[in-house]
């Protein structure tokens, strides 16, 4: 196969030739999925010139307004051709709701068509992932890596930084209801936070979106914006891998399937290693596929066992939404929903990167405890200038000026568990996560939706308020209120842990990010968390993706300099 170096809308671009092809050229490193940690991982890998690094993307190049336009993003989560759409089993704790898991299927990932909030999580949270057995994970060790993938507009001091290639910004258009929940948040006892990134993470904030000049930054504008040039990185786009291949113990390339339905080898240079970046719905997948994983399953579907672990697909964790909606006095984005203000909005966002177009959901955010015994906030709760209602379609649209709050238990209990099909690569896997299974996730929800009430009636919302509509004032004890949460709650599209890091025996992963059993695997993304971060997971699995380079370089250069 002839190898080019022309770029294309910042891709590398080959002809396909007969089936079953091998790659001339061996690689060191390849990136199984170009998401939040994938581009990051290949941005910092192929900075050494020395390093050859492949980057396979299932999915299509990350060109549509629908990517781009931040708004624009309901009209990406869904679509297939840049979401793998992947639907779970019935959840019996919501009366059979089947829901869609959204899983970026572009350059970018997920970062792609995400809801472009960047949030951390709380110092605990890694601490946590330390004190479970994984050192060099805890915040201070984490810190510095945060620091060096943001570039943000809050200023740089000993929490933020200023020179990594992801924009982090405030809104370009706020609406003014987004300081009056702060407000009301005030008044109902909880402090406002200037920055939610830095030294704490309790209260009401400005939210802050990987965003510049109105525009979604994914990861893939950040880190293959400056990377997609280099005569060592080969980014392609289009091919879907089907499994690892081996030779003993160590893995010695991948097999992908093109687009056009060719299949091709790509191998690994000696000491090479393939890095699994598909996400906690792909990696895992992948791994199993290529006999890794639990013993039975597997070889009830014909797949030779090489390694027996059971971990691997379980762990499955997720935020669980619920929503309060009321009707206002003011403009919002509900009412913006037409043809022509669509048009007109659209127009002022390209000339001027403001407006209803450039605005995620969000329009304030708070990290507040669902009682004061707590000790450090439990709810994450957004503040949106939208609405939305529910039919036997599932979500929709409110017609007419409205606002809501969602809110997530920020660090979840329940655990469902990932499954093959079939050998097949083509069938989607198996999703067994029931939302609600554990009681403390619905006592909080329960906690969260009294505060969401509590929070709208607050003086600061008086004079714009007309009534909340959803669930209704109807709604009072906590029979109605859990009715409630059951029939309407949802994911928060933050799938994590399906892949565990650990020191233990059953975990997937070392603390370093290689696959127990094998060599030359590692899994570098949001999969490898053991437990769910207090926060939206893009910022976490970029981090994951920075921290992990430095662990590859660090083994690259021999066991003298393997720090961290």
């Amino acid at each position: 196969m002839q190898r080019t170096h022309g770029l294309c809308n910042g891709i590398n671009w080959f002809g396909y030739g007969r089936d079953d092809q091998t790659l001339a050229m061996n690689w060191d490193y390849i990136i199984v999925g170009a998401g939040s940690a994938g581009c990051a991982l290949a941005h910092r890998l192929s900075a050494d010139p020395s390093i050859r690094v492949l980057l396979l993307e299932a999915g299509p190049t990350d060109r549509s307004p629908y990517i781009h336009v931040p708004a624009a993003l309901i009209k990406a989560i869904g679509n297939p051709r840049y979401d793998w759409c992947l639907l779970a089993e019935p959840d019996a704790s919501r009366h059979g709701k089947v829901d869609l898991w959204p899983a970026g299927r572009t350059l970018g990932g997920s970062s792609s068509i995400n809801g472009m909030l960047f949030v951390r999580g709380a110092r605990s949270d890694y601490d946590a992932w330390a004190a479970a057995g994984n050192p060099g994970w805890s915040f201070d060790d984490v810190l510095p890596y945060f620091k060096r993938l943001e570039r943000s507009e809050l200023g740089e001091d000993a929490w933020r930084g200023r020179e990594g290639p992801m924009h982090v910004s405030r809104l370009r258009t706020r609406h003014p209801l987004g300081a009056v929940f702060v407000e009301a948040a005030e008044e109902r006892g909880f402090a406002a936070n200037a920055d939610y990134n830095g030294e704490r993470q309790d209260g009401a904030a400005e939210p802050q979106v990987t965003q510049h000049r109105g525009w979604r930054w994914s990861a893939a504008r950040a880190y293959l914006g400056t990377a997609k040039h280099r005569r060592n990185l080969e980014i392609r786009t289009g091919f879907a891998v089907q499994h690892m291949m081996f030779a003993g113990t160590r893995c010695s390339g991948v097999v992908a399937r093109a687009d056009d339905g060719s299949t091709h080898r790509f191998e690994l240079s000696t000491g090479g290693e393939v890095v699994l970046s598909s996400g906690s719905l792909g990696s895992p997948k992948l791994l199993m596929l290529s006999g890794i994983g639990p013993g039975d399953a597997l070889q009830a579907h014909g797949i030779s066992t090489r390694v027996d672990r059971s971990a691997v697909g379980g762990n499955l964790q997720e935020h669980p939404n619920s929503v309060v909606c009321a009707q206002v006095n003011q403009h919002t984005y509900n009412m913006d929903a037409t043809p022509w203000r669509m048009l007109r909005n659209a127009a002022y966002w390209l000339f001027t990167g403001r407006g209803p177009a450039s605005s995620p959901y969000p329009h304030a955010v708070a990290f507040l405890r669902s009682s004061p015994d707590e000790p450090e906030p439990d709810l994450q709760f957004l503040f949106g200038p939208f609405a939305f209602s529910f039919d036997e379609r599932g979500v929709i649209p409110y017609l007419g000026p409205a606002v809501s709050i969602v809110f997530n238990t920020c660090r979840p209990a329940t655990r469902g568990r990932l499954s093959l099909r079939s050998a097949n690569p083509a069938d989607p896997i198996r999703i067994e996560h029931r939302l609600l299974d554990h009681p403390d996730d619905l006592r909080r929800q329960l906690a969260g939706c009294k505060l969401a009430r509590q929070l709208l009636e607050a003086p600061a919302f008086a004079p714009y308020m007309r009534g909340e509509f959803l669930p209704g004032p109807a709604v009072q004890d906590d029979a109605a209120w859990i009715e409630h949460i059951r029939k309407t709650s949802f994911l928060g599209y933050h799938p994590v842990g399906t892949c565990r890091m650990g020191s233990d025996a059953e975990a997937v992963v070392t603390p370093r990010l290689s696959v127990r059993g094998v060599e030359g695997v590692r899994v570098v993304d949001a999969s490898i968390m053991p437990s769910l971060v207090s926060a939206n997971t893009n910022a976490a699995a970029m981090m994951i993706g920075e921290r992990a380079a430095d662990f590859m370089l660090a083994d690259r250069r021999g066991p003298a300099d393997r720090r961290g």
